[in-house]
């Protein structure tokens, strides 16, 4: 008697979908043979419920065991393979991946491969027995495989593209105006220990990367010149208020921004709205000629500086650097005084 393992839940929702509604007689029949031997019927009970010959529902069962539910997809379907896509499914597939899950009826945000698998299964009837069989679809349509951005809970997308409405109202009469730079700032710290970040290694070999752990840190206080893309990076002892005022001093005090009125547009940290911070700004004290816009909350990805501050960040990884005075000498070289052609995004989607 030959035996089956049991079907998972997701396998014998498969057959069960492919047993009652597939085109292909040959596919139902093997879908049906499998949930019976799942029901423990003996290879005689299949034979007599499905009119077939032993040798049949032995070689059925047998596949099963070695290839798994792609077992019961047959070489041909009507003249098509059963077990591929067509040339005119992949066209709908392409479409289809362009729109998130949701838009399919499939509870998910973006696409998966398990996502995918229901999908293909559920439109077409298809079962690839490798996962990188789905990577590979994935792929050829333009996805690849990154870290997803967090997303936090609080985030409020309607309240974000109403703040980025009335930034984007706001900010031409400074960009328009000689006497105003206007600057995305923001602040960062890096440590003295190599940032790993993905490399491409041979299989069955492992590369190791030396890496220095220590307590060394440095803060930054970094802006993004709206006006002429420019960035600068300035040291800071601490994120504090009293560093964030010195901070601002120095970059009006900086050759080409003196004399100039600044408009500075950052997050809602608690020393950016400080009690010290906001005498600071009030009119013949030291920042009066400093006018702030905040960010909206929870929306780090809207920020200009944010993407500066990832691409300096870049620099430093997979390099295992001396000391820590090359570490902030890379990242501070990576950035200061280059353009970069980051935008303020007119809304964004979620």
């Amino acid at each position: 008697m030959i035996k089956i393992r049991l079907l998972t839940t997701e396998e014998q929702e498969i057959l069960e979908k492919n047993y009652k509604h597939s085109p292909c007689c040959l596919i139902r029949e093997r879908a049906h043979t499998l949930l019976l031997a799942n029901q423990k019927r003996t290879v005689k009970d299949i034979v007599a419920i499905l009119i077939k010959n032993e040798n049949t529902i032995c070689q059925w069962l047998n596949d099963f065991n070695k290839k798994g539910i792609s077992s019961i997809f047959h070489q041909y379907n009507n003249n098509i393979n059963a077990s591929k896509l067509t040339r005119e499914q992949k066209k709908e597939i392409n479409q289809i991946l362009k729109s998130p899950p949701s838009e399919c009826g499939l509870p998910k945000q973006f696409w998966d491969v398990p996502t995918l698998k229901k999908y293909l299964n559920t439109e077409f009837g298809i079962v690839y027995e490798s996962e990188r069989s789905y990577h590979y679809l994935l792929k050829f349509n333009g996805f690849s495989f990154k870290l997803p951005m967090p997303f936090d809970f609080k985030r409020n997308v309607e309240q974000i593209n109403l703040k980025l409405k009335e930034i984007h109202q706001k900010i031409p009469e400074f960009l328009n105006n000689d006497k105003w730079e206007i600057f995305a700032a923001d602040e960062a710290r890096i440590t003295w220990e190599a940032e790993i970040r993905r490399a491409w290694i041979k299989r069955g070999e492992k590369i190791i990367i030396k890496v220095h752990r220590s307590d060394d840190y440095q803060n930054y206080f970094g802006v993004l010149n709206l006006k002429t893309k420019k960035a600068h990076v300035i040291a800071l002892d601490w994120q504090n208020t009293d560093e964030i005022i010195k901070a601002l001093d120095n970059l009006s005090n900086r050759k080409e921004y003196k004399g100039k009125n600044i408009c500075l547009l950052w997050d809602n940290s608690k020393w950016h709205k400080s009690k010290k911070l906001r005498e600071m700004l009030e009119k013949n004290n030291l920042l009066s000629h400093i006018y702030l816009i905040s960010f909206p909350p929870y929306a780090p990805d809207i920020n200009p500086q944010e993407h500066v501050w990832n691409f300096g960040k870049t620099k430093l990884g997979n390099h295992d650097l001396c000391s820590f005075e090359e570490t902030r000498s890379v990242f501070e070289k990576s950035i200061e005084g280059k353009r970069f052609d980051y935008k303020i995004p007119e809304f964004v989607l979620r």
